[in-house]
């Protein structure tokens, strides 16, 4: 999948997009994440209620990547990092 950039507006675009690029189903990634279809409905159409956590575990189950800067210089240097990874780095504050 290739570097997009996104904004926290387009977190609902992404999600269900990318769910049905890996041909899932609601319930089908509920089904991986241990949650409901409906609080995967939920997540889709409002996902500025998300946990930083359970954000993670979707982008993870759906093969995304997460990058965040406000540097545009940053972008051009990215190499490709797992979520695995990020979210070991992460620095909570």
């Amino acid at each position: 999948m290739a570097l997009k950039k996104v904004g926290l507006n387009d977190v609902t675009s992404l999600i269900r997009s990318r769910r049905r690029e890996l041909g899932l189903t609601q319930k089908q990634l509920g089904d991986l994440l241990g949650i409901d279809q409906r609080t995967v409905s939920s997540l889709e159409k409002n996902p500025g209620s998300i946990s930083v956590h359970r954000l993670f575990a979707v982008l993870g189950a759906l093969q995304v990547g997460l990058y965040a800067s406000n540097d545009p210089r940053d972008e051009g240097n990215l190499s490709r990092i797992t979520v695995d990874q990020l979210f070991r780095n992460a620095k909570i504050v």
